[in-house]
């Protein structure tokens, strides 16, 4: 069906409530008179879709409305007319689940006499129902001699407590209302019973079950609506003083997720926690694990079948029609909706939707219990379960409740305290779901709670910028930030959420900003905004965020408030609004602090307008934007993955209305960022999108009021599988923001540095030294940071003339508006380090001694002023500009609010005299002004640094202290004319700082070092030039990040000339071919040349040192290495920084750890030895080996990390036993061995620091390797570990766990993630580099040498038909085909055995070994053993037939030739990824070889056929057959 019908089948109001225009910005409103280009269109909401026109022009804005500037120039959401707009995402075609087909729930009707339910092993005490002196209904005593009747007003007897039982109900009985007044009690009895009635009113106590006695039975209360009754009062409604008591059965837990993927097709699936205890019949909720839940509903509701005895399987009666997903990043929930006490509207209220409600005013303990076709929409007060002004709610909740098809919310609290809400689950919702009202209600618990399919009411709100869009109350939407309706509304953060679960929804977690209470409360004297978090831990969120571009998963800004001048009219605002956040007692600023949080499938995962948020081990995936903070912000132990293995979430989906994805994006203004200790992964170059390509760091350029200042640091930064050239991304646009970007890199980690780093943007300002290297891809500089270095901020003001920011006064950045340059002293000419400045005041750059020269084409400005934004205290700022000479000065330093702080500026006969000062002399040598500004640090400087674990950004001045400079010029303007002069660019300081050093030594490389390179020819004498890198870095970078005199730039010869190596010698290496004849050897570990090649190998010593792979590698020809004297070769390597090694030992380096670590200035420094000496490095200190080795430090990590002391300490490797190989990266053995890397899978599955990890083992031997965590081998056995993947993955344990095989068998490794080899197979993953790589499922994929069994589980199967030989094997049995409809003869046939290579199939066929192959058994892909498949009646399954699976167990062993042929029933088969074959057919897929060797999708492709026909059928109608050439699927790979 199309969007609005879906909309209008989830009960959605498609009205758009009451819109209030933002009147700020009518100057972006188009009203039909603009030019050609001169406005656009763009989609204000993404779904439902809305299309506005706006104006490309640059309003006065405020700073929130900073993202309105030239709109149509942002390059991503803009159409050139209304139908274009709309037709980009035209009506979505919901191909998804109608959510009226939803099943209601079903339930026992009322029988007499009824008997009860079993309560198990259940402990019960205090049964309301088993109380004695209760009265029976139907007893006419009770009524004082006459039962009332059902369609009267009944109301109960005074004082009394009356038991209602299956008997007193007659079938059929409707009760029209039933008052419970004060001091009497209704009870119902255990017994299996349905109640109609039309109003319930508690004035005294309603009781089914109690705390102590769970009710075994089921109890359905269905309400009616009933005339003469206001339907407001169709409700179960507990009055003040009134108790109402509801415990249903216990069913434990209410919730979870699943273990693994779900197909589609499934009607079994696996969950993470036992769900022992659910039932037979009980309906369960899927959640969707797509994006955009709203436009395909995959949200399905299922009815249980049969629970496994362990509870980890749930079987379901209906297989299921979507796959939901549950792979290692993240997992759909399963809901359970069933609960033993229903409360539910009659069929009616789903035209009306004015369903069932319980009001509790009094006080309610409910427990198991559900609610269906329950809330009346949009009827304020009537929601599902309602505590309504209770206040102090100690004691009261409502645990392991339910909520399917609410027409209005799920829980509500509204001006009541200390409530506990647990274990709930909330489905298929309109408006907000667990809902806190008034932001006055504080200290309530929300935990491990569901809430998903909510559904927003009217339009969502949404907008073109950060305004967002206003709605008011009105008849449609009484709450209008039901425009954004989310799983979870928090008014006040002082409540306690942990454990909680959000699906759909505009929001998954939604706190807006509320300035004071509203509704009720609006006379409580508290800020809700400025309240603290009381706990956010533990709660993830989903499948939300879509509907706007700045959404998230994670929302926390747009604005409630009431207008007092009309009538305390409710309005809410979408946009930028920041919390106050203030402790408890409200006397300190404070942080939201969220913990433990995990996002997916979102726009934005945690969008947060600020003050001040801490958020800790975050993780996100499947996100247009990672996060987003503001103001004060801390991003800790984060990992953001843009894309997950989910390849059926629909995610991105179009790209056109998106902003360009990035990881983080660093904000223009207001915002403090630190990130540190976070991972993100998988952002990779795609330039071929232009403006939609994706980076890890991404900046906001569109402003040129709002410039960036010192804003954003980072530290310890991991990239994983992320492309450099993605890393950052800086838009060059003609603003200041663009041209003003920054951020800094406390350790090198994000920059991929050796040391810290200052980012800067494109213009050359930023280029601060020359080592400073340009990225490219980044349009951004990269600068070491050097000490007394600070990204510093200044506004420079002509009063009049230039326009402050936050003024509403800013110009557009025209070149009208430019006004000159500022420039870095000492560079002119071409090498000038310039950019452009506007009338918009504020200019970002670098302190220290690099100098800021303004100059002003108009000439020398009469009066200015110097405001210090940012300088940080104990920083300098040497500031100059030009004057005519004889100019005279008034220069004072002021500060605005403490006067008597305030000093005068004077003169200084010389520029040493000026720098030596303290920032109060200034000099001028007859053309240039120089002044060197300090801020000296007053009361406003205290604390006004954001700092976290020694990374810091840098606080800030508002409008507080300036150098004000009044000159003797008189001129009309504002400038008086001076000559342009070419280059009139100071000269620089004298002086260079040296670099900052890292805040600690980093012991694991965000991006290891380039891959090694093959050894090239040295150029001949007099004919050096630069041969460029082929990583994509140029030499000119090589050389800024210091990597000139790593080994693996020396052997790849790159570099030369930048590097200062030309006419010496590349480094030194084995492997030698003859130069006659080059031919590869190849590699003897199963990988091959060209994947030794692919995986970046080539270079390195181990490869040389085999001499595999020459031609391949493009070493032939390359003269053996000349090595030096004593064979040792030794030469300098010199170090990072620019310093020279005679320099670094003139200074006494030569001892330091790190010079020695790295082997630089091996000559310089006299540490070359003779080959195969070991000689010992002294350690720095002073003291010596002996004395080391005295006090018992040769352990040391320090000692061994830095390699001193090998002679003494026994380090030294004895002659013939194994060696070292080097790992990539730059670090060595014992830095690895120091970090505990010795036992990572990467490091034993390279070979690498054998010796240093004393992995060296005799030949043929198998001894264990330990595991990391401190847990012996024999422990890991002792526990069952020995068959867990990632000891088998790491190699460790092989003898403790018997996985020591005999000389020449070969078994499986299984691979990470959780999939057996056998699916590894079957999806055709054998030969992906990572499975070789890794040693992963050798003898499945057949990677074994000849002559070598292959083991498999219990399964030993014969080598590779590749690599066998006759006589190998026995000799009987016939051929096995491969999965798919062709036989082996029609392989043979059409050419295609050689796609069949290496897979074992149809060997006798191909000729590639001894016919009569046995017939054995191979599982299928899932790794069910075949004894499960033959059990469960599977063989008789097209998959397992066409599979080919099974065969033996399955008694299908064919006889060769004709016998062999056989007609296959035709039916599809979908493929094991997931991937439906409707989509196979619309997405192209049925023609890929995978798809068609496969024999999947056979019906929907149009392959049915027998197979004898097969050939000619296909051929006849035009289709291609399959060529050998073809079968490039993962069959052939």
């Amino acid at each position: 069906m199309a969007a609005a019908a879906l909309l209008l089948a989830i009960g959605l109001v498609l009205a758009r409530g009451e819109l209030i225009t933002d009147p700020t910005l009518l100057e972006l409103q188009c009203d039909g008179s603009e030019a050609p280009g001169d406005s656009c269109w763009v989609a204000a909401s993404t779904f439902p879709r809305q299309c506005n026109c706006v104006r490309n022009a640059c309003p006065s804005a405020s700073i929130s409305q900073t993202t309105t500037c030239y709109l149509c120039d942002r390059g991503y959401g803009i159409y050139t007319s209304e139908d274009e707009c709309m037709a980009a995402e035209a009506e979505v075609q919901a191909v998804g689940i109608d959510p009226s087909t939803y099943p209601a729930p079903s339930f026992p009707p009322t029988a007499c006499p009824a008997s009860a339910r079993t309560t198990g092993a259940d402990q019960r005490s205090n049964c309301p129902f088993q109380q004695p002196g209760l009265k029976r209904w139907e007893d006419p005593a009770t009524w004082g001699g006459r039962v009332p009747s059902p369609s009267s007003n009944i109301t109960l007897p005074a004082n009394t407590k009356v038991l209602l039982s299956a008997c007193s109900v007659p079938p059929g009985t409707m009760f029209r209302q039933i008052v419970v007044p004060p001091g009497s009690e209704l009870i119902f009895a255990e017994e299996d019973m349905a109640l109609d009635v039309g109003s319930l009113v508690v004035g005294g106590a309603l009781r089914a079950g109690g705390p102590s006695c769970r009710l075994a039975s089921r109890l359905t209360l269905t309400f009616h609506p009933v005339a003469g009754i206001d339907p407001l009062n169709m409700a179960l409604w507990v009055l003040q003083g009134g108790q109402l008591d509801l415990h249903g059965k216990e069913f434990a837990p209410t919730w979870t997720r699943l273990a693994q993927t779900a197909n589609a097709g499934a009607s079994a699936i696996q969950l993470q926690d036992s769900v022992a205890s659910w039932e037979p019949g009980q309906q369960v909720v899927l959640t969707t694990t797509i994006w955009k839940d709203e436009q395909e509903n995959q949200n399905e509701v299922a009815t249980v079948k049969a629970v496994s005895p362990d509870g980890l399987t749930l079987y379901l009666t209906q297989p299921l029609a979507y796959q939901h997903y549950g792979g290692p990043e993240y997992q759909a929930e399963v809901g359970l909706l069933s609960r033993y006490i229903l409360v539910q509207g009659d069929a009616s209220t789903e035209s009306t939707q004015r369903g069932v409600h319980i009001r509790v005013e009094g006080a309610a303990r409910m427990r198991g219990v559900q609610a269906y076709r329950a809330g009346q929409s949009n009827i304020v007060g009537a929601y599902p379960f309602h505590w309504h002004m209770v206040n102090n709610a100690t004691g009261q909740m409502a645990t392991d409740c339910s909520v399917y098809r609410s027409f209005y919310r799920c829980f509500t609290l509204h001006d009541t305290s200390d409530l506990l809400l647990q274990n709930n689950v909330g489905f298929h919702i309109a408006g907000h779901c667990f809902y806190i009202e008034d932001g006055v209600e504080e200290h309530n618990t929300l935990d491990h709670n569901l809430a998903a399919f909510v559904h927003v009411i009217g339009s969502p709100a949404a907008g073109v910028d950060q305004t967002g869009q206003t709605f008011a109350e009105s008849a449609t939407q009484p709450q209008p930030s039901d425009a954004a309706a989310s799983g979870f509304y928090v008014t006040n953060p002082n409540n306690r959420l942990t454990n909680n679960a959000a699906s759909g929804g505009y929001s998954g977690f939604f706190y807006p900003v509320l300035p004071k209470p509203i509704g009720f409360s609006r006379s409580v004297n508290i800020v809700p905004a400025s309240r603290p978090m009381l706990a956010f831990d533990g709660n993830t969120a989903h499948s939300s965020g879509y509907m706007w571009f700045q959404a998230g998963c994670l929302y926390f800004g747009g604005q409630l408030y009431e207008d007092a001048t009309q009538g305390n009219k409710l309005y809410y605002n979408g946009g930028r609004h920041e919390f106050t956040t203030m402790t408890a007692d409200g006397k300190s600023p404070a942080f939201f602090q969220l913990n433990n949080t995990k996002v997916f499938l979102c726009m934005v995962g945690h969008m947060s307008w600020g003050q001040r948020f801490e958020v800790t081990n975050y993780q996100a995936y499947d996100i247009v934007r990672g996060a987003t903070l503001f103001g004060q912000a801390l991003l800790k132990n984060a990992y953001i993955s843009v894309q997950s293995a989910n390849q059926r979430s629909n995610f991105p989906g179009r790209l056109d209305d998106l902003p360009p994805i990035a990881g983080f994006q660093w904000y223009d203004t207001r915002t403090m960022t630190i990130i540190k200790d976070t991972t993100f992964a998988n952002y990779k170059w795609q330039p071929q999108l232009g403006n939609y390509r994706m980076a890890v760091f991404y900046s906001m350029t569109h402003s040129d009021e709002y410039k960036p200042m010192a804003m954003s640091s980072t530290q310890n930064i991991t990239l994983l599988n992320c492309d450099h050239q993605a890393i950052a991304r800086v838009d060059v646009k003609q603003t200041g923001s663009s041209r003003m970007f920054n951020w800094q890199d406390y350790d090198g980690s994000a920059t991929q540095r050796t040391g810290p780093t200052i980012v800067g943007s494109w213009p050359s300002w930023w280029q601060l030294a020359p080592d400073c290297s340009y990225e490219n891809e980044w349009n951004a500089w990269v600068c070491p940071w050097r000490q007394g270095q600070e990204v510093g901020r200044v506004e420079l003001r002509i009063p009049g003339f230039t326009k402050a920011w936050d003024t509403g006064t800013a110009v557009p950045p025209t070149p009208d508006n430019e006004i000159g340059y500022v420039a870095l002293f000492g560079y002119r000419g071409s090498q000038a380090r310039t950019m452009t400045i506007t009338k918009n005041e504020g200019v970002t750059g670098v302190t220290g001694s690099t100098g800021w020269y303004f100059h002003f084409p108009a000439g020398a400005p009469k009066y200015q002023e110097v405001w210090l934004s940012q300088l940080p205290v104990g920083d300098q700022l040497i500031y100059a500009t030009r004057f005519p000479a004889g100019t005279k000065f008034t220069i004072a330093r002021t500060f605005k609010w403490y006067q008597g702080l305030s000093r005068t500026v004077t003169a200084a006969t010389s520029l040493q005299q000026m720098l030596a000062g303290d920032g109060l002399l200034y000099f001028f040598d007859g053309h240039h002004l120089f002044i060197k500004m300090v801020d000296p640090g007053n009361s406003e400087t205290q604390n006004i640094d954001f700092c976290r674990d020694n990374v810091c950004v840098r606080g800030s001045r508002y409008w507080s202290l300036y150098y004000s400079i009044l000159t003797s010029l008189s001129c009309s303007g504002y400038f008086c004319p001076m000559a342009e002069q070419p280059d009139d660019i100071p000269d620089a300081v004298a002086g260079t700082a040296p670099l900052r050093p890292s805040p600690y030594a980093r012991g694991n490389s965000s991006s290891p070092a380039p891959p090694a390179a093959p050894v090239v020819p040295v150029p001949a004498a007099g004919a050096c030039n630069d041969i460029q890198p082929n990583d994509g870095s140029t030499c000119a970078q090589k050389k800024g990040w210091g990597q000139c005199g790593a080994d693996w730039m020396a052997r790849a010869g790159w570099c030369a000339q930048t590097c200062g190596r030309c006419g010496t010698t590349p480094g030194t290496g084995g492997g030698t071919t003859p130069t006659a004849t080059c031919t590869d050897v190849q590699p003897n570990d199963g990988s091959t040349c060209a994947q030794k090649k692919g995986w970046g190998q080539c270079g390195a010593d181990w490869m040389l040192a085999q001499g595999w792979c020459a031609a391949t590698c493009g070493r032939c020809s390359t003269p053996p290495p000349q090595q030096g004297p004593s064979s040792a070769a030794c030469t300098d390597v010199t170090p990072p920084g620019g310093f020279t090694c005679a320099q670094q030992k003139a200074w006494g380096k030569c001892s330091d750890a790190w010079l020695q670590a790295g082997g630089f200035c091996k000559a310089t420094c006299g540490s070359c030895t003779a080959s195969g000496t070991c000689t010992d490095i002294q350690p720095p200190g002073g003291f010596t080996c002996a004395q080391q080795k005295a006090w018992g430090k040769c352990s040391d990590a320090w000692l061994q990390a830095g390699g001193f002391c090998k002679a003494t300490c026994g380090g030294c490797p004895t002659s013939g036993t194994c060696t070292d190989i080097q790992p990539p990266g730059g670090y060595t053995c014992a830095q690895q061995k120091a970090w505990g890397k010795c036992s990572d899978a990467w490091l034993q599955a390279g070979g690498f620091c054998k010796a240093t990890c004393g992995s060296c083992t005799a030949s043929g031997t198998c001894t264990d390797t330990q595991p990391p965590g401190g847990f012996t081998c024999a422990q890991q056995k002792a526990w069952g570990k020995c068959s867990d993947a990632w000891l088998q993955t790491g190699g460790f344990c092989k003898a403790t766990c018997g996985r020591c095989t005999a000389s020449g068998t070969c078994t499986d490794t299984q691979p990470p993630g959780g999939y057996t080899c056998a699916q590894q197979a079957a999806w055709g993953k054998c030969k992906e580099a990572w499975m070789s790589a890794g040693g992963y499922c050798a003898a499945t994929c057949r990677r074994c040498l000849a002559g070598a069994s292959m083991v498999t589980g219990n399964l030993r199967l014969w080598p590779s038909p590749a690599l066998c030989f006759p006589g190998l094997l026995p000799r009987f049995a016939a051929d096995v085909a491969p999965p798919g409809l062709f036989s082996c003869k029609e392989h043979e046939a059409w050419g295609l055995c050689p796609a069949l290579n290496g897979t074992g199939f149809c060997a006798a066929s191909c000729g590639v070994c001894t016919p009569n192959i046995p017939c054995d058994d191979v599982p299928t892909p899932d790794g069910r053993p075949c004894s499960q498949t033959v059990a469960t009646a599977k063989c008789a399954s097209p998959y397992v037939q066409r599979g080919g699976y099974c065969r033996a167990s399955c008694g299908r062993c064919q006889p060769q030739g004709a016998a062999a042929a056989q007609v296959v029933a035709c039916s599809d088969v979908p493929t094991p990824d997931g991937v439906t074959c409707t989509e196979q057919l619309y997405a192209g897929g049925c023609n890929q070889t995978y798809v068609v060797l496969g024999n999947y999708c056979n019906l929907t492709c149009g392959r049915c056929t027998s197979v004898k026909g097969a050939r000619k059928a296909r051929t006849s109608a035009g289709a291609p057959v399959p060529t050998a050439s073809a079968a490039a699927g993962p069959l052939a790979a």
